[in-house]
């Protein structure tokens, strides 16, 4: 039973890490194209309206973050925020489920 729990924690664990994870590499992302290219940084951010907005530059983000637009800036280190940004949760729901499916077996079992 006790390898049962540390696995399950260790499950729950990786999710956890992995869903952060997806959260700082869009974070990173964005503090590199904003830093390196401050031209098409603004391109994106600038909403219709003229003033910031955050949860729209936010989706903005996170919309050039699902095409292949950063390629094109053949910039490594965008390149690999954005592999991880992509893997990131693919890598984070395996392990939440398998915690969860332990969870139900463990709970079976009693």
């Amino acid at each position: 039973m006790q390898t049962a729990v540390l696995l399950y924690l260790l499950l729950l664990l990786g999710a956890v890490a992995f869903f952060v994870l997806h959260i700082v590499a869009q974070w990173r992302f964005t503090a590199t194209l904003r830093k390196r290219y401050p031209d098409q940084w603004k391109t994106i951010v600038e909403a219709d309206s003229g003033r910031p907005n955050g949860l729209s530059n936010w989706l903005r983000v996170r919309r050039v973050l699902r095409s292949d637009a950063p390629a094109l800036f053949n910039d490594d280190q965008l390149n690999r925020w954005q592999a991880l940004w992509r893997r990131a949760p693919w890598l984070a729901w395996p392990c939440w489920l398998a915690a969860m499916a332990l969870q139900w077996w463990a709970m079976k079992q009693h």
